[in-house]
């Protein structure tokens, strides 16, 4: 759903970011790291088999306040919430992923104009609808120029 929304966003000329890097890939981000150290890594492999697969539905697009970026935002959940929170307790978050400041999202697109921001709204609003996915795994990223390297995956 969301890969076919991005596709229709680049075949109508509204914006090609998510085919920027090779990789990407729709994904909630749960925090943002310099250094992968290997507290992180058991702490992720600890939490992830505690975890079973997490249903999140979808009900809500829009932006951050002042943002150029259009967002699929799910439903808080406690299941996600605890998920959070346990992610982070692994490390120093960044002040936008800290437990009361992070607002889980899917970045649908990004670097917008307002002419494009509008345009990604209309094709968001005709072609999506409310709807469910599941979370099967975490995984630590590294995006790159060129590309999003996957370097640890933690399935539940």
């Amino acid at each position: 759903m969301i890969a076919a929304l991005w596709t229709e966003l680049q075949e109508k000329e509204i914006t090609d970011y998510p085919f920027r890097r090779k990789g990407h890939r729709p994904h909630l981000t749960f925090a943002s790291i310099t250094e992968v150290e290997p507290v992180l890594l058991h702490g992720l492999q600890q939490i992830s088999a505690k975890f079973k697969p997490l249903p999140l539905s979808f009900h809500l697009f829009g932006s951050f306040i002042k943002s150029d970026t259009f967002l699929l935002i799910p439903n808080f959940n406690g299941a996600l919430t605890e998920l959070h929170r346990k992610i982070n307790a692994l490390h120093s978050a960044a002040p936008f992923f800290t437990p009361d400041n992070w607002i889980p999202h899917i970045t649908i697109a990004n670097y917008l104009s307002q002419t494009q921001f509008a345009a990604v709204q209309q094709v968001a609003k005709q072609r999506l609808d409310p709807f469910m996915a599941t979370m099967i795994n975490l995984a630590i990223i590294q995006v790159r120029e060129s590309d999003v390297a996957e370097l640890q995956t933690y399935s539940f």
